[in-house]
């Protein structure tokens, strides 16, 4: 039997999950409730960092996109350099805006 290298189900729960929050978020702007548009959109990078990093069985805790990204590349992860000034832009968002 092979070995398991990814977990796809955890993966796709995760970024299903990623995904819903994201569309709540722009329903959110078209609502014109940008507070919370920052806030989900927040949730939804933190969620879909988890979930890659919860598929390659690495523990995910926190909130900070940002510190999860550079976890992520403490254990391995090759990750583009622009995700890290995504995370940081998302993370800016994340309390302040509440």
């Amino acid at each position: 039997m092979a070995t398991q290298l990814f977990d796809e189900e955890e993966y796709s729960r995760w970024l299903g999950q990623a995904e819903h929050t994201l569309a709540s978020a722009q329903r959110d702007v078209e609502a014109g409730d940008y507070a919370w548009a920052c806030f989900k959109a927040q949730q939804a990078g933190e969620y879909a960092v988890k979930g890659l990093m919860w598929g390659f069985g690495l523990p995910a805790f926190g909130h900070s996109t940002l510190m999860l990204l550079e976890q992520a590349g403490e254990q391995g992860l090759p990750l583009p350099k622009e995700a890290q000034g995504w995370a940081r832009t998302l993370d800016r968002h994340y309390i302040p805006p509440c």
